[in-house]
């Protein structure tokens, strides 16, 4: 990406490689920026506003998201992000869409397949080494106005409701399984079926009868049973390995869905096996 000059302190500072973007978060004019996360890397964005709402989104390919430029990125277990992200700055624009921009939805996240053919179009210049601070402002000039014109009016309205396949449900368990010992959040779970988070939830419960967290939740335990009738490892660790943060909290919810407490269950499994 080219460099700026002190005569043109706007050019070329709109468009930037994500893992640019996490060393170098300066931006020059307030506005949002378009997240655009490639291949697997999934980021986490987050920030309170004036009001001292805060507000969190996780957001993985093929997905994007509009958020605030002041607004902190992690990524989820990925040392080299990659991706973009995107200065929409209404500064740029016409008269109509300036009123327009207002109305864009903050913190928001969509699957959408222009913004998708844009930037891997935007990549692919920018690996040739063909795009330069013109080339990377025109992208962001038109992504701008396509947010606009797409999702500047329709704040309220809702994603389509789609059930998930029985597919989707075996990519949901394996990866609570092998990541059972660490913290799942719903919003990983969408990004699995490229969903949004609050539609996943209802799809996920109209498919198994169960929201997602108390899916994952029943998962721990039954991980714990297994560990506490085939393995003598300290309790601690059984709560540890199942993915609870405290060892009162894996008591608690342990005897809450078994009925016993993790010590006396392992007690009564020994007595049953002798």
């Amino acid at each position: 990406m080219s460099q700026t000059t002190s005569s043109t302190p706007d050019r070329g500072l709109r468009c930037k490689p994500m893992n640019v973007a996490f060393t170098d978060r300066g931006w020059t004019v307030p506005g949002f920026q378009l997240l655009v996360p490639t291949g697997p890397t999934v980021v986490h964005a987050a920030g309170c506003d004036d009001m001292g709402l805060c507000h969190s989104v996780l957001i993985g390919a093929p997905f994007t998201a509009v958020i605030p430029t002041w607004a902190t990125l992690l990524t989820i277990a990925d040392s080299d992000p990659s991706g973009w992200v995107i200065a929409l700055k209404p500064g740029v624009l016409g008269p109509v869409s300036q009123e327009a921009f207002c109305a864009v939805p903050k913190w928001s996240t969509s699957w959408d397949p222009f913004l998708r053919e844009a930037v891997d179009t935007l990549g692919a210049l920018h690996n040739a080494d063909l795009i330069d601070a013109a080339c990377a402002d025109a992208f962001a000039d038109v992504i701008s106005a396509h947010i606009i014109l797409r999702y500047g009016h329709c704040a309220g309205v809702a994603e389509p409701a789609r059930p998930l396949t029985r597919q989707m449900l075996t990519r949901i368990r394996v990866f609570v399984h092998e990541h059972i010992a660490e913290t799942i959040l719903v919003e990983q779970l969408a990004v699995l079926v490229h969903m949004s988070a609050s539609n996943f939830a209802r799809a996920f419960k109209a498919a198994t009868g169960n929201p997602p967290h108390l899916y994952v939740t029943l998962e721990r335990v039954k991980f714990a049973r297994t560990m506490l009738c085939e393995e003598t490892i300290p309790l601690v660790e059984v709560a540890a390995r199942a993915g609870f943060q405290t060892q009162q909290h894996f008591t608690d919810v342990f005897h809450r869905y078994s009925g016993a407490t993790p010590r006396a269950f392992r007690l009564a499994h020994q007595n049953v096996g002798s």
